[in-house]
């Protein structure tokens, strides 16, 4: 006799459930059935990402504006010389990196999926050198805190203690206060690196041009170069802090033959070789102890040397080698070796060194400065003279030099030391907070190549080598270019000429790369009425120019268009380059107001491999504009000032 089982009612109802559920999903369509289980995932993935990415991604947004904020107090701060404020902006900036690092660090798992890991990455990048990047700048306002009223960041409270000082007392503390600060320097230029490193990892290639109205790749480009320029500053400033006491007569008398390079008539070290002067430094004291026309100097050397072969191709009426001539080499220290070799013959050869100064020295100074007086000479500044569209300074001293005078004036371009010691005791009792504003200037000068330093103390020239200060052409393992041009007869229309330089850089299967470069001249100007008879300024006239293309030594010459002469190709063996040499102007010159092309084209002699960064070092010619650079190589295009020696790397 079988034994009844009594079935619960709560189980009897679940498995009538399930056979409903079962014959309700036997009837859907198969449409739908295909459809429920992706619906199902989306909706998943859907609270994933929301949970995961949007939310996240809203979180960085809030910390980006924030951070944003904090960091543009740092900089309002700063500005307004503040710097307790600066400081608690910069911890402040600080703890907003902290946590949008933080909140970052939940997109992790983005890293791992492809072709995406590569934006998350270049995320990081960003973020650890920004790290580095505010521990830099805290570390900078904190190591000149204590000296802000000496560097002009500060209203000194008692301004009667100030008025006593004399300008070398002034100086000697500025100079205390760099040598302290030099070691906190090199800490921060050992930041600045970390952060370049990080930084520089960043490919921005991968970025569109532009989304949303905001420009992307220029902003990555452009804080990559920012950091650059700034790590290259900070390294730049500290052997600088260490060589300035000797070089101001600190603790032994300095002199220096002081020359002025005209580079309105441009020459291969930044311009004609007008005027010098014998200049006395101690203790911090600057005066001139003579001020010359140079060619007076070469009435005294006499025709000495037969002129060298491009004197003689390209100079007309030019048969021997004057020492206004003697600046041939586009190296500065090589040039000056030779000039200072002849100059001894008939010159004051008790002097520590050469420095050369040009236009553009002068004209900025006096842009902080403002108008002064030369006894003797006149008024001088920086304002713009109508007769030339130019600086007043410029065109005084111009006229000094070269307008023709019914009269003989003895040392017409003696006028140089007598404005050089104005200058500096101007600048000497400047205001406190001026100082600054000198100290910059002559860093961006120096870096710009309009002043250049020549020392007969082998430990000072290392430490000016080393800061890029003696124009020197340097050696390198990538590609290279200079590009050197001399006015020859041609006025003083380099004030005028603007050029484009536009490299296209192609590179072969087997890494062969060919180069083709273009020099665009425009002169837009007019021209000035240089007729002897008619007594006027020339300025602006028919330009003549020795062109000389300095690059990797080895490189193969394929063609030139735009010269008058034969491509000429040669070794320069001091310089460790190849060269090649054009010249126009006596059949097509560079006429005021008109345009001249001169187009090279070669083969480097290594090859690179396409899928490395392409480098390349621009060295800038001392005294010359910052002229348009492009550069095109597979597809993109880089463009940007020459305004110091550029190294690329793309």
């Amino acid at each position: 006799m079988e034994e009844s089982r009594e079935v619960s009612p709560v189980v009897s109802g679940k498995k009538e459930q399930a056979e409903r559920t079962g014959n309700l999903w036997q009837r859907l369509p198969l449409g739908l059935k295909v459809a429920l289980p992706v619906l199902g995932f989306l909706l998943l993935l859907a609270g994933f990402l929301g949970i995961f990415l949007v939310r996240p991604t809203l979180k960085l947004k809030k910390d980006a504006m924030l951070l944003k904020a904090a960091a543009g107090q740092i900089s309002t701060n700063f500005e307004t010389q503040n710097l307790p404020g600066t400081l608690e902006a910069v911890s402040q900036t600080q703890t907003v990196f902290a946590q949008l690092k933080k909140d970052y660090q939940t997109l992790k798992w983005i890293g791992i999926i492809p072709l995406v890991g590569g934006y998350y990455r270049d995320g990081t990048y960003l973020i650890d050198g920004g790290d580095h990047l505010l521990v830099a700048v805290k570390e900078g306002v904190e190591a000149i805190q204590p000296y802000a009223d000496i560097l002009g960041f500060e209203p000194k409270e008692d301004e009667e203690e100030e008025e006593v000082k004399t300008a070398q007392d002034r100086l000697e503390l500025a100079l205390n206060t760099l040598e302290k600060i030099q070691p906190s320097l090199e800490s921060i230029g050992q930041k600045l690196d970390l952060a370049q490193e990080e930084i520089g990892q960043i490919n921005a290639d991968r970025y569109p041009e532009e989304l949303f109205g905001y420009q992307i790749k220029k902003n990555i480009d452009l804080i990559t170069t920012s950091v650059d320029s700034t790590a290259q500053l900070i390294k730049e400033a500290g052997p600088l802090a260490g060589f300035l006491r000797p070089l101001m007569g600190m603790p032994d008398l300095k002199k220096y033959l002081l020359i002025f390079q005209n580079d309105a008539e441009l020459r291969p070290t930044g311009g004609f070789l007008t005027a010098y002067a014998i200049l006395e430094a101690n203790q911090g004291n600057f005066k001139p102890l003579g001020s010359f026309d140079i060619y007076s100097l070469d009435n005294r050397f006499g025709n000495r040397i037969p002129a060298p072969e491009p004197i003689k191709k390209y100079h007309k009426n030019v048969f021997y080698w004057h020492l206004r001539d003697m600046n041939l080499s586009p190296d500065f220290t090589v040039s000056m070796a030779t000039f200072w070799e002849n100059y001894q013959k008939v010159g004051d050869s008790n002097v520590d060194g050469i420095i050369a100064v040009d236009t553009n020295v002068l004209v900025e100074i006096l842009k902080i400065l403002g108008p002064i007086g030369v006894a003797g000479w006149g008024n001088f500044s920086a304002e713009n003279d109508p007769r030339c569209d130019c600086p007043q300074v410029f065109y005084e001293l111009e006229l000094f030099a070269d307008k023709p005078v019914g009269e003989v004036r003895e040392a017409r371009k003696a006028v140089l030391g007598p404005l050089m010691h104005s200058i500096l005791l101007n600048m000497m009792n400047s205001p406190r907070k001026k100082w600054p504003e000198f100290f910059n200037l002559f860093l961006r000068l120096t870096k710009e190549k309009h002043l250049l330093f020549y020392f007969f103390d082998e430990d000072l020239q290392a430490s000016i080598e080393a800061i890029n200060a003696a124009g020197r052409i340097k050696e390198y393992d990538g590609d290279y270019l200079h590009i050197n041009d001399s006015n020859f007869g041609g006025a003083k229309s380099n004030m005028f000429i603007e050029e484009i330089f536009t490299q296209e850089i192609e590179v072969a299967g087997d890494g062969t790369v060919t180069k083709t470069l273009t020099i665009d001249y425009r002169n837009p100007a007019p021209p000035s009425n240089c007729n002897l008879e008619a007594g006027e300024l020339c300025l602006n006239g028919l330009y003549r120019d020795w062109l000389r293309i300095y690059v990797p030594q080895g490189s193969e010459l394929i063609s030139v268009e735009g010269s008058e002469i034969e491509p000429t190709t040669y070794d320069d063996e001091e310089l460790g380059k190849t060269v090649f040499e054009a010249f126009y102007g006596d059949k097509s010159p560079l006429r005021p107001e008109g345009k001249a092309q001169v187009v090279f084209k070669y083969k480097l002699p290594f090859k690179v491999d396409p899928s490395e960064p392409y480098r390349l070092l621009m060295q800038k010619q001392p005294g010359t504009k910052a002229h348009e650079s492009i550069i095109l190589y597979q597809g993109k295009e880089i463009v940007f000032p020459l305004d110091s020696d550029q190294e690329l790397s793309f």
